[in-house]
């Protein structure tokens, strides 16, 4: 691994061309068209091109070279191009002569501004935790290797064309059988030091799979190994944003520094730039996503809310919530891309749903699944590339089929999601929505029955836990409680399904309260039998701050110790959670202003047992 990995990110700055992988493969996805004899003729006395047109020579076609269109092109209606900038030639022996030397002056230049200035930031940082420029700009970067004179202001470079037809009339982009050429963006020298040695990338690709990967897999390690052997793939701007955002996602912030890390600020920058010109791949989606994941887990708002939003129009644009849409990327060539693109699609919908299960009447940004909406496969099988000779297995089916990890918290997000539509949508009549609202209680009631069942006999150090899946469902049935568990919240001549709710919702309250009491523990043994902070999913912190504020409600109601002490439990855990996500700090803020405001002021909820113990003395010597 540590001699493929710096080799292929220095052929970044080593290579003057790109070869795309349709043009050598010479995939032909138009009619065959040949030129006339006639035709031939007639070009002898017309005004010729010095080169064959774009299209014919991607199709491998012959050229009559005619200006303004060629007869082939003008007979089949496609645009006809005749730019240089659209010619791919092999660089020639005194190109890579110059281009090395361009490569030395542009080390030298790296050397010299970028390492020696966050040296002097941080002269004990090792080189892993050298930020892209001062500023956090890759505009920075790309005019430091323009000469002075030049150029006064920094500038990004010209923007990759790309066909507006495609969103201006998608029935005529698809009618022509047009095209979308992916863009090569080049990469900003920052993001290159950025990411340190071999070594350290080699280490920290490591540790992205050890940890987020175990509860978030939308990364093909395979997939990802394979690209970074292969000498013939060129790493593009694309592979570096991914690589930065999964050092962001798994590295671990030291205690008392805030979320907003010159690395954090860097990757944004870095997608801003890519998102301007006008670049769009699977990676690019996947940084995006693991963006979000840590803007989600740090409670950096309102930059989670808007770039999960911005995931779901990327990840529709590209035609990943379906098959039957234009498509911007091109045809899966192996089974494992094709899962990827799913999973991909899937942490779309996850992090859509569970960030809106706190922050109510806000529509959805990505679209509902279909029921047969395939779910993830095996975990390990597709980390592996290996395709099962089992079925896939669809949105609809029996939760009593076994799945994986990744399945169960798909499964579970899609419930969450109904619940939260079911909760925003007031237009429905009565008898239907208590009707609905039982539904989903059953629904849910039974996951949550089998899941715990399903964590018993799991290895956590093999793969993926089912601890987010849980943790979701139980933030799902306690928003769909806390809804209808209030009495004041009835609604006048209701039919008696309110009631049966109702009932529900109050002994529903206190039995998920203590299931996620039990997940606490679980999650706590395994903090503390040495699987660390790094497998900590963000997606399980949400559930516990709700068991909190109900047990701060039963406190405040009945003040019985056994409630001070469930508080307790749940607060420390939540103070052990922040040392690797910061929203459980803030989740545990709003608790303590809770009781700050409500019964106890500052005091701590188990030293508020004694205040409890000694006042009952007091109440039973005075009656004595």
């Amino acid at each position: 691994m540590d001699s493929n990995i710096e080799p292929a990110f220095q052929a970044q700055l080593q290579q003057a061309t790109v070869y795309d992988s349709q043009q050598q493969n010479g995939f032909n996805h138009e009619p065959h068209f040949d030129i006339t004899p006639q035709e031939q003729q007639d070009t002898s006395q017309q005004q010729l091109a010095a080169q064959a047109c774009a299209s014919c020579r991607k199709q491998k076609r012959k050229c009559d070279k005619l200006i303004p269109q060629c007869s082939l092109c003008q007979r089949i209606g496609r645009r006809c191009d005749y730019s240089e900038e659209n010619r791919v030639l092999p660089p020639s022996a005194e190109e890579f002569t110059s281009l090395r030397q361009e490569v030395a002056e542009l080390k030298h230049l790296l050397s010299s501004n970028v390492l020696p200035s966050a040296r002097a930031n941080a002269s004990t940082k090792s080189s892993s935790d050298v930020s892209m420029s001062n500023d956090s700009s890759p505009a920075n970067f790309l005019s430091s290797i323009i000469p002075n004179g030049q150029s006064q202001q920094p500038a990004w470079p010209a923007p990759s064309s790309f066909p507006s037809l495609f969103f201006l009339d998608s029935s005529a982009f698809e009618y022509e059988r047009f095209q979308i050429q992916v863009p090569h963006i080049r990469v900003p020298p920052g993001a290159l030091a950025a990411l340190g040695s071999s070594a350290e990338l080699r280490l920290m690709i490591e540790n992205f799979f050890s940890s987020v990967h175990t509860y978030f897999p939308i990364v093909s390690k395979i997939r990802l190994y394979q690209h970074l052997a292969n000498p013939l793939h060129e790493p593009g701007a694309e592979v570096a944003l991914l690589f930065m955002a999964m050092k962001l996602v798994s590295t671990e912030l030291p205690e008392g520094s805030p979320p907003q890390t010159p690395v954090y600020q860097d990757v944004k920058s870095f997608y801003t730039y890519m998102e301007a010109q006008n670049g769009f791949s699977i990676q690019m989606l996947q940084g995006l996503l693991l963006i979000s994941l840590y803007e989600y887990g740090h409670g950096i708002y309102p930059a989670a809310y808007l770039s999960i939003g911005n995931a779901a129009r990327l990840g529709h644009a590209m035609g990943l919530h379906a098959r039957d849409v234009p498509q911007m990327l091109p045809r899966c060539t192996t089974w494992t891309e094709q899962e990827e693109r799913r999973r991909v699609w899937w942490a779309v919908l996850i992090l859509d749903r569970i960030s809106n299960i706190g922050h109510r009447g806000k529509p959805f940004a990505s679209a509902e699944p279909s029921p047969d909406m395939h779910l993830p496969t095996d975990d390990a099988a597709w980390d592996r590339g290996q395709m099962l000779a089992a079925a896939p297995l669809s949105l609809s089916a029996s939760q009593t089929i076994r799945a994986s990890s990744f399945a169960r918290a798909c499964q579970s997000v899609h419930l969450a999601g109904k619940v939260c539509r079911h909760i925003d949508d007031k237009t429905t009549p009565l008898d239907y929505r208590f009707e609905e609202a039982l539904q989903l209680h059953r629904t849910l009631k039974a996951l949550v029955a089998l899941l715990p069942t399903e964590a018993e006999g799991e290895d956590p150090t093999a793969g993926p836990t089912l601890c987010s899946s849980m943790a979701i469902c139980y933030s799902a049935l306690l928003t769909l409680y806390d809804a209808y568990g209030c009495s004041e919240r009835l609604v006048p001549d209701a039919p008696e399904t309110q009631l049966i709710m109702q009932q529900e919702s109050i002994q529903g309250i206190a039995e998920i309260c203590e299931s996620v009491l039990l997940l606490c523990r679980k999650i706590r043994q395994r903090i503390e039998l040495g699987e660390g902070l790094g497998r900590l999913s963000p997606m399980t912190i949400e559930c516990i701050y709700e068991a909190g504020a109900s047990y701060a409600w039963y406190l405040r109601e009945t003040s019985e110790p056994r409630y001070a002490e469930k508080l307790a439990e749940v607060s420390q855990l939540l103070r052990l959670c922040e040392r690797r996500w910061r929203v459980a700090g803030q989740y545990l803020h709003y608790i303590d202003e809770f009781w700050q405001y409500g019964c106890m002021g500052d005091t701590d909820p188990r030293e508020y047992i004694s205040v409890i113990e000694a006042t009952e003395y007091q109440m039973i010597s005075a009656i004595r």
